[in-house]
């Protein structure tokens, strides 16, 4: 609702261009048009000037109580996160860090990061990065290709066919059709166009420009890629990226126990190996798990274990279980050359060993925590220790300060008297009783002892101005050595008197003291409540279920509790609810300053429909005022035409007259 139309210049009317009739008189009364016309017009002009005063008087009292809702909002919104939850934003007393630190020279932080949810138990907790949790990654042979050499160009190509190459946790690996006009640049996105289903994706890398290598990675750790030729036809033989020879990585390893299944094409040999083999054992052990196969294992000059497929199809592992194939430096997949094995992430968690995990983003450890994992370090000890969130606390409270005096900036302008013992200047809202009111509420909660603690006890004090100062020395000591104490005075409590009733939400309740209750329950169910020994009436409390909560519009509203007690003969239950300091503030900031329902937004649109029916009034007397003016200027058009006509018989007679009697 706009009245922007009425300007601060006065009201006037146009009294065009009728001829002046003031020299057309003469003697002692001498008119001037315009001044007569102004003159009878003037009383509608002084009611529209009056109105208009009215209303810019209103307009500048509107952008007053813009700025003081304005200033309040703020204010409601830099106590919002030192309330019990995060109204806004992050509850600071409720946010939590991770500080690390380790026990040798690698920086805890080259190992580790952590995150905190809120509310989460501070303490400390001890980590030890084993290994990180990997994908797959494997390299082909590097192949005599410049790139637009075509991949049947290569020696023993095996004819067009089909390949698949896919996690293991792929569902429905799809097939990847392969042909002679192919570069390898071609291969790789055709793998690549697969990468959705089979979760594997291709790269060509430029040795020299007539060598290339394809590069295959999986997505997801701790998951083998397997591979297939379509028919045997070798075509992954022929790209070198699978193999029917495999050479173990150790030479003279210490045998680890456990199984695995050897594959190669249709044949199968499932090999169990005890701890402490030697490898010419564990050579004889294949061999005669392996009898009547095509698979043959032996060990080579520098004593490392190798296995054949005489048959010439790619060799894969399967059914592996213990450390066995691991110990070998075998890859538990058919890749001829392995760059990254798939491999789970592997902790020590405060002392407990073998904590496994798929990925290196891990959120199921420790309570509220997520670590992200960045390398591994088996011999050095991260220690994670919880704790409350001081710098954010501090910001809070500083943002809040500034609020504050910035809201009371305005109080004492609008409050300021002139020497004179008037409102000063700029005292727009001078002796306003909303304002009044609002100061007076934000600082009833700003002084209190709440919960045996003053503002002055956090190194806030009230200068003589009534802004607030920081002693950022002993407010930092106090978050640092009794955070509760800080969090307690901003924030409210509510406890109960036995476990069975558990609290929750207190931010929008302004219920402060005790009450009983007493709970009756109807199977799982509540049945009934006392509020203090009586039944309690339904425009106190409402239940359902084992959830209680306060009525709405009454003294009990925002307050919400869950019961887990059986009701049967249990005594009444002590509540007890304490408003913080920031809480108080909030909720006070909005009763005034809610946009739709708070109470300057009310005297706002009064004001704001007053000046609308004050222009539609405005508007009528100047509206008036032209009539008139025209009504006065088609008179006095129509006297000097008459006088034009007069003046012209008049000149007439005066000639005819001369002509008969002469001058004389």
């Amino acid at each position: 609702m706009s009245t922007s139309a009425i300007g601060s210049t006065a009201p006037t009317v146009n009294t065009g261009n009728a001829t002046d009739v003031s020299g057309l008189t003469s003697g002692s009364i001498n008119l001037s048009l315009a001044e007569s016309v102004t003159s009878k017009v003037q009383p509608y002009i002084d009611h529209a000037t009056a109105i208009q005063t009215e209303i810019n008087t209103n307009q500048t009292q509107i952008a007053a109580y813009q700025s003081m809702q304005s200033l309040l909002q703020s204010l409601q919104s830099s106590v919002a996160n030192l309330t019990n939850e995060p109204l806004t934003g992050t509850s600071a007393f409720n946010n939590r860090v991770a500080n690390l630190s380790s026990n040798s020279a690698i920086a805890a932080s080259t190992i580790l990061s952590a995150s905190v949810a809120a509310g989460t138990t501070a303490g400390s907790h001890t980590l030890i990065v084993n290994q990180l949790a990997t994908a797959e990654s494997d390299t082909s042979a590097t192949l005599p290709l410049a790139s637009s050499g075509l991949i049947g160009d290569l020696v023993g190509y095996p004819g067009d066919g089909s390949i698949t190459i896919a996690e293991a946790d792929a569902e429905n690996p799809v097939q990847v059709a392969i042909n002679a006009a192919m570069t390898l640049a071609d291969v790789a996105d055709a793998i690549n166009a697969t990468s959705a289903t089979n979760l594997v994706s291709a790269s060509v890398v430029n040795v020299d420009a007539s060598h290339q290598v394809l590069v295959l990675s999986g997505s997801n750790p701790d998951q083998q890629l397997n591979f297939t030729d379509s028919a045997s036809q070798g075509i992954l033989q022929t790209l070198g990226v699978v193999s029917s020879n495999l050479t173990g990585s150790m030479a003279n390893p210490t045998v680890g126990a456990g199984s695995f299944t050897i594959n190669a094409g249709g044949a199968q040999a499932s090999v169990t190996l005890t701890a402490g083999e030697s490898l010419a054992t564990v050579a004889s052990d294949i061999n005669t798990a392996a009898m009547g196969t095509q698979i043959a294992a032996s060990v080579n000059a520098n004593n490392q274990l190798v296995i054949t497929a005489a048959s010439g199809d790619p060799l894969s592992f399967s059914g592996i279980s213990g450390t066995a194939l691991s110990s070998l430096g075998l890859a538990n997949s058919g890749a001829a050359a392995q760059v990254t094995a798939p491999q789970a992430a592997v902790m020590t968690v405060d002392g407990v060993s073998g904590v496994t995990r798929t990925s290196n983003s891990v959120s199921d450890v420790l309570s509220g925590v997520t670590l992200t994992l960045t390398q591994a370090a088996p011999t050095t000890q991260v220690t994670v220790q919880i704790a409350p969130d001081t710098a954010g606390a501090t910001t809070a409270v500083t943002n809040f300060v500034a609020a504050y005096n910035n809201w009371e900036g305005f109080v004492a302008q609008n409050e300021a008297v002139s020497s004179s013992g008037g409102a000063a200047a700029g005292a727009v809202l001078f002796g306003d009783a909303t304002l009044r009111q609002a100061s007076l509420d934000v600082d009833s909660a700003l002084t209190q002892n709440i919960n045996g603690t003053a503002l002055g006890a956090l190194g806030i004090s009230l200068s003589s101005a009534n802004q607030l100062t920081v002693n950022s020395t002993t407010l930092s000591q106090v978050l640092a050595t009794d955070f509760t104490t800080a969090a307690n005075f901003f924030q409210s409590s509510v406890t109960a008197s036995s476990p069975d009733l558990q609290p929750s939400t207190t931010d929008f309740s302004s219920f402060a003291g005790s009450f009983t209750l007493g709970v009756s329950m109807s199977g799982s169910n509540i049945s009934a409540l006392t509020l203090n020994g009586s039944a309690a009436p339904a425009s106190d409390f409402t239940f359902s279920g084992t959830s209680i909560s306060g009525a709405a519009g009454s003294p009990y509203a925002g307050l919400y509790f869950t019961y887990t007690g059986s009701g049967t003969g249990a005594s009444p239950i002590t509540v007890t609810s304490t408003q913080g300091m920031a809480n108080q503030i909030y909720t006070k900031a909005t009763n005034y300053a809610d946009p739709t329902v708070g109470s300057i937004q009310g005297l706002i649109a009064s004001d704001q429909n007053q000046n609308s029916s004050l222009t539609a009034n405005y508007n009528t007397w100047v509206t008036e005022a032209n009539n008139y003016t025209n009504f006065l200027l088609q008179q006095y058009s129509s006297l000097t035409a008459q006088i034009q006509n007069n003046g012209q018989t008049l000149n007439t007679l005066n000639a005819l007259f001369t002509a008969q009697y002469g001058n004389g």
